[in-house]
């Protein structure tokens, strides 16, 4: 039987990354990991009956993540503004910054923020943490079949939000680069 604690050094990290991928911000994730450690914690009798360690403690991160967002959407609209300054400048920033590799990462990381929620937590899940389809079932309650789909739909969105931007920067700049767009596996 495992400590809480070892539960806590193996899989705070994993916790941690797929949080962040999904809010998009470390401090926030944080606070979610925190908040699924404390339900972990709760519920530890049934994590014992479930065995399962991983598959059941994603599905909790997944859960705190898109509680936070919904509680998120609740508050967005006047914080929208500030919001959008800060990301002009954070976007203009990245683009000086870093050329090359990192500008599509950042692209990339960009198109996974606007995926609608699910296939975002797909594409973390699957590209992002190596789960199998198997394990993302059951983390997320879900037949393999419409995890399959979802993962379909998520990749094809973004290759259409990569190739919109992409057409977009070679109006602005004269010439494109190519980006980094995962392949349907």
């Amino acid at each position: 039987q495992m400590a809480f604690s070892e539960i806590v050094d193996q899989y705070g990290t994993l916790m941690l990354r797929t949080a962040s991928m999904i809010v998009g911000d470390r401090d926030i994730a944080e606070d979610v990991v925190q908040d699924a450690l404390i339900q972990a914690w709760h519920h530890l009798a049934d994590l014992r009956k479930a065995g399962a360690l991983r598959p059941w403690l994603m599905r909790i991160v997944v859960n705190q993540c898109i509680s936070f967002k919904r509680r998120l959407a609740r508050t967005t609209a006047f914080m929208r503004q500030a919001l959008s300054e800060q990301e002009t400048d954070l976007i203009a920033q990245a683009a000086d910054d870093h050329k090359g590799r990192m500008e599509r990462d950042w692209d990339l990381a960009c198109a996974i923020e606007s995926l609608p929620m699910k296939q975002r937590v797909v594409i973390v899940l699957h590209y992002y943490n190596s789960m199998t389809l198997p394990e993302m079932a059951q983390t997320l309650n879900t037949s393999e079949n419409t995890l399959k789909k979802r993962i379909q739909a998520a990749l094809s969105n973004l290759r259409r939000i990569l190739r919109a931007s992409n057409a977009e920067e070679e109006n602005s700049f004269g010439s494109g680069h190519p980006h980094m767009v995962p392949s349907v596996a």
